[in-house]
C-alpha cells in the first residue's frame, strides 16, 4: 500500500474512533488499533501505554511500559537522541521506556531506541536489552519483559472494560482505545495481583498540556478525570470530564463539562469538580514520580505520579460516595506540558 493510501487509512481510523466516544467499540477494531503501526503524516504520533496497579501494601506496586514514535527522523528523549526510521509497514524504530515501583522504591528501565515489530496479535520490542512481548486478543493478553515482568491479563470486573475515543478536525485529529483488565503473574521475581490499563493512541496534532488520572479501588470502583489546559501552570481547562463507576452497585456518575480546579499542594494533587447537582473532590497523595522530557519537532514534559487517594467525595442527588464506601485505592495522575 502506498504512503498516501496509508495516511488516508490513519485518518480513517481516527475518524472511526471519534464516532464511538464510549465503551461500544467492537473487539476487531480494538485489536486492529492495538496491533498496528499507522503511517504518520507531519505532526503524527503513536503511543502504546501499558500501566499496571498492584492491590497490596501501603504503597502498591506500579508499572509503566511505553512505546512511542512520531513523524520525523529523530528527537531527544530524556536528552538521548532517538531515531524514528520506518523499516517496513510493520517494523519501525521507536522509543521504549518504563519503570517499576516495587513497593519501596522506583526502578527506571533505561530509555531505548528499539525496533518494534507488530504482527496480527503481537508486539515484539525490547527495553534496555530485555525482550518485551505483548500478545493476545481482547480480553486476554500477555506481557513479558525479560525475566522482570510476566503478567497475564483477563476480563476485568469493571463497569467498562474497554472504550474508544477520538477528536477529528481535519487535518488534525487524535484517537485512542483502552482496555481495563485484571492482571496477575510475577514482577521482579515476586507475585503480582492487580489491574491493568492498556492504551494505544494515534494522533496528528501538536504536543499539548493536559492532566489525566485513573484510580482503582479495592471493590473495583474507578475514578478518572481528564482535561486539556492552556499551559504548564494554567488553571484554564478545556475538554473537561470526570467519571466515577461504582462497580458494586453498578452506578455511573459523569461530569461532562464541570467547573474544574486542579492543583498540587505539597505532596498531594487536589481535584475538585462541580456540575449542576454533582460534586467531586479528590485528594491524591504522591508516593513515586517519573518524568519524560521530549524535545525536537515539538517539545513535551510528561510527568507520572503514582498516587493513593487520601480523600474522596462524590455526590449527586441520589448518592454520596467516600473512601469508607470504596476502600483503599491506587492509581496514577499525569501532568503534561510544553
Amino acid at each position: 500500500m502506498g504512503s498516501i493510501n496509508r495516511i488516508h487509512e490513519t485518518y480513517t481510523l481516527i475518524k472511526k474512533l471519534s464516532h464511538i466516544n464510549g465503551a461500544d467499540v467492537n473487539e476487531t477494531l480494538l485489536d486492529r488499533t492495538m496491533f498496528a503501526i499507522e503511517k504518520l503524516p507531519p505532526l503524527g504520533k503513536e503511543y502504546w501505554w501499558f500501566l499496571f496497579f498492584g492491590e497490596d501494601g501501603e504503597r502498591p506496586v506500579q508499572i509503566t511500559l511505553l512505546i512511542f514514535r512520531k513523524h520525523g527522523k529523530k528527537m531527544l528523549f530524556n536528552n538521548k537522541e532517538m531515531k524514528f526510521n520506518e523499516l517496513s509497514e510493520d517494523e519501525v524504530l521507536a522509543v521504549t521506556s518504563g519503570w517499576i515501583y516495587d513497593g519501596d522504591e522506583l526502578h527506571k528501565i533505561a530509555d531505548t531506541n528499539a525496533i518494534a515489530l507488530l504482527q496480527k496479535d503481537k508486539i515484539i520490542s525490547e527495553i534496555s536489552g530485555s525482550e518485551m512481548v505483548f500478545s493476545g486478543s481482547y480480553p486476554n493478553y500477555l506481557m513479558t519483559l525479560g525475566d522482570l515482568i510476566n503478567l497475564k491479563m483477563k476480563n476485568g470486573n469493571f463497569i467498562e472494560t474497554k472504550d474508544a475515543y477520538g477528536v477529528f478536525l481535519p487535518p488534525l485529529g487524535m484517537g485512542w482505545v483502552d482496555v481495563f483488565s485484571e492482571a496477575s503473574g510475577r514482577v521482579l521475581g515476586k507475585k503480582f495481583k492487580g489491574t491493568a490499563h492498556l492504551q494505544k493512541v494515534v494522533g496528528v496534532a501538536p504536543f499539548g498540556p493536559f492532566h489525566w488520572a485513573r484510580i482503582v479501588f479495592k471493590n473495583h470502583s474507578v475514578f478518572s478525570f481528564f482535561c486539556l489546559k492552556m499551559g504548564k501552570d494554567s488553571h484554564t481547562f478545556l475538554h473537561k470530564s470526570i467519571k466515577f463507576f461504582d462497580t458494586k452497585n453498578q452506578i455511573t456518575i459523569r461530569l461532562n463539562n464541570p467547573k474544574l480546579d486542579v492543583s498540587r499542594i505539597g505532596d498531594n494533587w487536589v481535584i475538585e469538580g462541580v456540575e449542576k447537582n454533582k460534586h467531586v473532590k479528590a485528594v491524591l497523595e504522591i508516593y513515586a514520580t517519573n518524568r519524560y522530557d521530549m524535545k525536537g519537532g515539538g517539545s513535551q514534559v510528561y510527568i507520572q505520579y503514582a498516587v493513593i487517594p487520601k480523600e474522596l467525595t462524590i455526590k449527586d442527588d441520589n448518592n454520596t460516595f467516600t473512601l469508607n464506601d470504596l476502600g483503599e485505592g491506587v492509581g496514577t495522575i499525569e501532568d503534561a506540558y510544553w
